[in-house]
This record gives structure tokens, sequence and C-alpha cells, in this order.
């Protein structure tokens, strides 16, 4: 009996170890999805910045018999993916953003393996599904890469039509800030070269185009005369804005 619990004890022992290592690949994914995110965007993200250091400063401790850590590992995860949940779904919802919604669904995927690997560390649960985990997850992000990639090369993009307005949306703004048009049919046309998807929203006359990454897409609306702001609705692009400024024929 002595003998039975002896062994018992030791099996548990060794499990957290092995969770701590899957912790540990999970994090440093984070880290790589903070880097690439926002070299891709082509700015400076803060919220995205913190995070990615937070686990920089997690990684080197995830290893041993560190049961707390491993808790507190999963916890911090967990409030940043609730804290982050509205501009997950906006990039999930849009799969023909290739690199977007790529690194969204990295993010994502490793999220759930660091929390459940937290977890699976701080109460010592078998380490039987460890592979399992792994495996499943990276078999979810191949399947939600290719069906991104798919979905981007079938998107085409709008042609610009004589008269229209160019804007190009670049490193998470407007270029130009500013444009002028005659009262009646305005036609815009939107570049964007960021590798995440925009909208162009007036709201005050109807207009809400989404516009994949790396893609052109154009609209053509009404317009009396007045000055109008155009914006991204993106959660977390709220810094692009324009204005539109409509003069009298």
């Amino acid at each position: 009996m002595t003998t039975d619990t002896s062994q018992q004890a030791q099996d548990t022992s060794t499990t957290t170890p092995q969770w701590m290592r899957l912790a540990r690949a999970a994090a440093i994914t984070m880290v790589l999805w903070s880097l690439l995110l926002q070299v891709t965007a082509g700015a400076v993200i803060p919220p995205v910045l913190i995070l990615g250091i937070a686990y920089v400063i997690f990684t080197p401790f995830l290893m041993g018999d560190r049961r707390w850590l491993g808790l507190a590992v999963s916890m911090v995860t967990v409030l940043a993916l609730a804290g982050n949940a509205p501009v997950i779904i906006e990039d999930l919802a849009n799969p023909e953003s290739a690199p977007g919604f790529i690194l969204t669904l990295v993010s994502v995927v490793a999220a759930a393996v660091l929390i459940v690997s937290g977890l699976g560390a701080f109460f010592r649960w078998s380490t039987s599904p460890v592979r399992v985990i792994a495996i499943g997850a990276a078999a979810v992000f191949a399947v939600g890469a290719v069906g991104s990639v798919l979905a981007a090369v079938t998107t085409p993009s709008d042609l610009a039509a004589d008269g229209d307005i160019a804007v190009t949306a670049a490193k998470i703004e407007f270029v130009p800030g500013d444009i002028a048009a005659a009262a009646g049919t305005t036609g815009v046309w939107i570049e964007n070269t960021d590798g995440i998807h925009h909208t162009f929203t007036i709201e005050d006359l109807g207009v809400d185009l989404e516009i994949p990454a790396f893609k052109a897409k154009r609209v053509e609306f009404e317009a009396t005369p007045g000055t109008y702001e155009y914006i991204c609705t993106v959660p977390g692009h709220e810094n692009m804005t324009g204005t539109l400024t409509v003069s009298e024929e």
C-alpha cells in the first residue's frame, strides 16, 4: 500500500514539468505572434506589445515544477482573450484578409493551449492529453490557414473608375486624411496596403465598405454639401479617420 502511494505521488510530481514544457512552447508562440502582428500592421500596437513583453518575461520560468506560475499564466491569458475579444472576433470573421486572420488564429490557438497547459501543470493532470493537444492545435491552425489563403486568392479587387477619389489605407492610417468632392455622385477607390482588413465608413452617408488586406475596393454614394468624417470601424483602429468636404457643384 505504501509502495503504491509512493509511486502515485512520484507519477503525479512528473506531470507538471511536461505540462509546463507545452506552456512554454505556447508562450514562445505568443511572443512571435506579437512581433509578427506589429510588423504586418506596419505600426506599434501598444496592447499587443505589452502582451508580448509579458510572455517574454514569463517564458524563461515556465519549466520544472512551478505549479503556481502555470495557474498565473493561464489567468493572464484568459484576461487577455477576454479583453481582446472584439478584435479577435472581427479578424476571424474576415478570413479573406489572410495575414491578419492567420496571425489572430495563431494567437487564439496558442492562448487556448497555454490556458489548458497552465491548468494541467497546476492541477497535475495526467500527461496523456499533452501530445493530442499539441497535434490538435497544429491541425486547427493548418486547416484555418489554408482556408484563409484560398479565401484571399479568390477575393478580387475593384478597379478605379474615372474621376474616383483615391485613398490608401497604410500603417493603420488613411492617406490622404482630407479629401474633397462636388455635390452629387461621388466615387471613392480605397487601396489597402496593410496585411489586416479595414473599413471605409461614412456613417452620415450610410457608407460602410469592407476592404480586405492587400485589396482595393470602390464605393459610390450621393453626398450633399457639407463636411463628413470617414473612419475605420475595426476595433483598435480608432485613429483611422479623415474628412470629406463636399462643396456645391
